[in-house]
């Protein structure tokens, strides 16, 4: 079942590399093969339990992924040194940013979501 997962999982990206060179988009390849890989989860073309065992491996081992990142980060110190005010306030404004719409965004789909029930409820006249 391992083996499928990683089938699955490496057919998408594929796809995804595909799609990036006949489309000339600037994104990255392994987006959009995420992107297709929750769209077969979604339409059920891939079931979960296919990728669900390779997801958890790789989240076991997350940490050895990242490591790697962490050292490129230390051949980078000095403009690291060098800009750190403009990194902290770049970080500090989009955490704000996002907070936000995120706060904004729920009370958005709140208020729909009880304008929808309250609608719900009038028409049947009781609360399922």
């Amino acid at each position: 079942m391992l083996l499928k997962g990683i089938l699955v999982i490496f057919a998408c990206l594929f796809v995804g590399q595909v799609f990036i060179a006949w489309t000339n988009l600037p994104l990255p390849p392994s987006v959009i093969g995420l992107l297709l890989l929750f769209l077969a989860l979604q339409f059920g073309l891939v079931k979960l339990s296919t990728v669900e065992k390779l997801a958890k491996v790789m989240l076991d081992y997350l940490v050895l992924l990242v490591i790697p990142a962490c050292i490129s980060i230390m051949q980078y110190l000095q403009i690291i040194r060098d800009d750190l005010w403009v990194l902290l306030v770049g970080v500090f404004v989009s955490t704000v940013l996002v907070l936000l719409s995120s706060a904004y965004s729920y009370g958005w789909l709140r208020r729909l979501q009880k304008r929808q029930l309250a609608d719900k409820v009038s028409k049947s006249g009781f609360y399922e």
